[in-house]
């Protein structure tokens, strides 16, 4: 064989080592945005959350899931999703609420709050891009937000 001919073969052999990588990564690569997931999956994580956060308090109120429009890219759109829980507790008894809602989440959702008495609010991450904020609302009243940011529809 000839260098030219060498150099060819190399080429190809390259391109087909991409090629083969290309589709490893796409069936086993977990997702790294939001719009690599779909509003089902979301949905499953928003709904197991909300057994987990029942589980914490039986004086739960659980909205219905918002949906909301989005563009991930000009050429295609999106819906996000939104749920809002509502606990209740004797007026002064927020922040201790907040901080067993927050407390009462897997380990794995690294629950954290920060701020004071007055001032208090909750972070939590649920997985495939589900995020938990609970913040201190009315007397008497802790709300805990679940968001599922942008994603495709199906």
């Amino acid at each position: 064989m000839t260098k030219r001919m060498w150099m060819y073969v190399g080429v190809a052999a390259w391109a087909v080592v991409l090629l083969g990588l290309a589709v490893y990564s796409f069936r086993s690569d977990p997702p790294t945005v939001p719009a690599q997931t779909t509003v089902a999956q979301a949905r499953a994580t928003m709904d197991r959350v909300t057994g987990e956060l029942r589980a914490v308090s039986s004086k739960i109120q659980i909205g219905a899931y918002a949906e909301q429009a989005c563009d991930i890219t000009k050429a295609r759109a999106g819906l996000a999703l939104r749920r809002e829980l509502t606990f209740t507790t004797d007026p002064g008894g927020e922040a201790a609420l907040l901080r067993s809602v927050a407390a009462g989440l897997p380990a794995s959702y690294h629950a954290r709050t920060s701020g004071s008495d007055d001032t208090l609010s909750m972070y939590a991450d649920a997985g495939t891009y589900v995020t938990i904020r609970g913040r201190l609302a009315d007397p008497g009243e802790v709300v805990v937000t679940l968001a599922s940011g942008c994603r495709v529809k199906s």
